[in-house]
């Protein structure tokens, strides 16, 4: 009866812990059968218990994806920073989310099996006594318990019903043990059935778990596994948020930088750094198809209001319990900062104290680090034995920290550093958008920027925070959805917007937000880059004169046949047109200006032409053939910008001039 209700139990136990770390939880089966067979026969030698015990850590190890390496004394090391992080991940898993990572899977299977054998270890041993019973229950339940504490879900029915049979199953006396079966079970389907119609709302059966087809999106796994995505994604709405204007909507952000890559760091209590130039903003968010407990928002979350009760997680995160249902609708009052690029440029070098945490790439067991100079551009970080010795172990670091020092030289402030990283990152074809990537790579992002140079916006903004960490600029990862698609003042987020960029600190500003993937299927608003200036209220410093019809006419009769005589020319694909507008508004145009600089200088006309720049860039670093330009679209998003009569001037005074008169 025991050994049914310790199998119970576990079987309880790997289905909350399964959403959590993934199919890996069932390697828990030999040390919970273990502990069954010797519940059954009611004995447990000591040398059995004790093999069992020396030999479950090494195995848990392993089950857990741990190399082999780490068994051996070289890599003792390498096994206590694993658990001690797994120890703080443990603490930051979040509900719905699939950590997945080696550390938590490791842990868990080590404490869990341990817990199991101990169980059997003080049940089995007869004469049986109360104490020793309960104890050895207690015992048995703690895994389950510390999964229902982290994902606080309301899929609390059948796991409690079945925890309460494991009970009866436990403690029943074995002449009593087909009474107990029967009303137990009973009983525990009764109460299942009532929970589940009163209360929960969750699903318990995953369809596309069972026949192992890949899971449809419906939750931001804000940790950064740099794997390849495996769930499908077919532009499905997930939030509709009205804001009065647009932005990258942050669900948490990651600030601690392992050798692994970026994680969660810094608490619930770290001191939040000043923010001088945010504003408040308050929005609205309906909840479509997502499934998610985590607040979005548009920056620094000061209230949420919700029908439900609001965490506050690591991360400047908070989430909502019980998890918002679709058509539920929460309110967020955040603080967002707008960011005028020439107060960025004029902003001073990084120099507060308190920035140091965010020039930090890695923290190891025992406290060595490697990290940046703050607001030393081009120098090379002080590098510890520790860390010397790591990159004897791995020499692609050393031609990351050689590269953030190359971008980095001759700055003259740390906008120019950022703008010289993105730059790096999105021009010259160097790196290939792509989701298909290589999975388990000891140190993904270090291989991103010497190797593989292939992956999406994971990689691209861990890449971005890395080398200006280097560079000795304060940055830190963000992780939520893009801006999505506008509608009357609602902007639907789909699933494809799922989308992680990089936050850079400026005195006297604040955290300002930028986006270094050079093409994605996330839709990113062009007037939040801060590398291009806001559009202006009015046509953006294009002074021009509103035309009369008869000029209008004439120069659309002009303008036809410039187009078409450079159409014939075979130049129709409108990259020499944008060029000549961005000279139009005042920026210098030379033959080393890229489509990046282009929509720099264009947003001054307005958001539309910024668009067209932006659109003809992710086509040029998406994957496959690059569609043409139109000239026709040009001139559509140009009067919609400027007006129709501007426009026709604007477009006619362009395709007439030469390029020698414009630069």
């Amino acid at each position: 009866m025991r050994a049914a209700g310790l199998l119970l139990a576990v079987a309880v136990t790997i289905a909350a812990w399964a959403p959590l770390l993934g199919w890996r939880v069932l390697w828990i089966g030999p040390a919970a059968a273990f502990a069954a067979v010797a519940l059954a026969v009611r004995r447990l030698p000591p040398a059995p218990a004790i093999a069992a015990q020396l030999l479950w850590p090494p195995a848990a190890l392993l089950a857990g994806g741990a190399p082999a390496g780490w068994l051996w004394p070289s890599g003792w090391d390498s096994v206590a920073h694993a658990l001690a992080d797994g120890v703080r991940e443990l603490a930051l898993l979040v509900p719905g989310q699939s950590a997945g990572d080696i550390n938590t899977r490791s842990l868990w299977l080590l404490g869990a099996g341990a817990l199991y054998l101990l169980a059997a270890a003080l049940a089995a041993p007869a004469p049986a006594s109360r104490l020793r019973s309960g104890t050895a229950f207690a015992v048995l339940t703690m895994p389950w318990v510390v999964a229902a504490a982290i994902r606080q879900t309301d899929e609390t029915a059948w796991p409690g019903a079945a925890l309460l049979l494991a009970g009866l199953l436990w403690f029943a006396p074995r002449r009593a043990a087909l009474p107990v079966l029967v009303l137990g079970t009973s009983a525990a389907v009764v109460a299942t059935v009532s929970a589940q119609a009163l209360g929960p709302r969750s699903q318990w059966l995953n369809f596309d778990e069972m026949v192992g087809r890949e899971e449809q999106f419906q939750t931001l796994n804000t940790t950064q596994s740099y794997g390849p995505i495996t769930d499908r994604r077919s532009g499905a709405t997930m939030l509709e948020i009205t804001s009065p204007r647009p932005a990258l909507w942050r669900m948490q952000v990651l600030e601690r930088y392992s050798w692994r890559g970026w994680e969660v760091g810094g608490g619930v209590l770290r001191e939040r750094l000043p923010e001088p130039a945010a504003e408040p903003v308050d929005i609205e968010v309906r909840v479509r198809g997502l499934r998610d407990s985590q607040v979005v928002s548009p920056g620094r979350i000061m209230s949420v209001e919700s029908s439900g009760k609001v965490d506050t997680m690591p991360g400047e995160a908070q989430r909502v319990i019980p998890q918002p249902r679709q058509d539920d609708v929460y309110r967020v009052e955040a603080e967002m900062v707008r960011a005028d690029p020439r107060a960025l440029r004029l902003a001073p070098a990084p120099s507060d104290p308190a920035l140091y945490p965010y020039i930090n790439l890695m923290y190891r067991w025992g406290g060595e680090r490697l990290s940046g100079n703050l607001g030393q551009f081009g120098t090379s970080p002080e590098v510890t034995p520790g860390v010397a010795r790591f990159i004897a172990r791995v020499p692609e670091m050393g031609q990351v920290i050689t590269l953030a020092r190359q971008l980095g030289s001759g700055a003259r402030s740390q906008y120019e550093v950022v703008e010289r990283v993105e730059r790096y990152l999105s021009e010259g074809g160097r790196f290939r958008y792509s989701t298909e990537v290589r999975q388990n790579v000891g140190f993904p992002l270090v291989d991103f920027l010497v190797n593989s140079r292939t992956g999406y916006c994971q990689h691209f903004a861990g890449a971005a925070a890395l080398l200006l960490r280097l560079a000795g600029v304060p940055t830190r990862v963000a992780a939520g959805f893009a801006t999505g698609k506008p509608e009357d003042g609602i902007y639907k987020v789909r699933d494809t917007d799922a989308h992680a960029w990089i936050e850079v600190y400026f005195e006297g500003v604040g955290w300002v937000p930028f986006d270094p993937t050079p093409a994605a299927d996330a839709q990113v608003a062009a007037e939040i880059d801060p590398l291009s200036p806001p559009p202006a209220k009015d046509s953006g410093g294009v002074a021009l004169a509103g035309p009369a019809t008869v000029l209008s006419l004439v120069l659309a009769a002009v303008l036809g046949l410039t187009l078409r005589r450079r159409s014939r020319r075979g130049r129709g694909h409108g990259g020499e047109l944008l060029e000549r507008l961005a000279v139009r508004t005042g920026g210098p145009v030379t033959p080393a200006t890229t489509l990046s600089d282009l929509r720099t200088h264009l947003v001054h006309i307005g958001p539309h032409m910024a668009e067209v720049a932006a659109d003809a860039e992710r086509a040029r670093y998406a994957p496959g053939p690059a569609p043409p330009g139109s000239r026709r679209r040009i001139a559509r998003a140009l009067a919609a910008d400027v007006g129709k009569p501007r426009a026709l001037l604007l477009l006619a005074t362009s395709a007439v001039a030469r390029p020698e008169d414009e630069r």
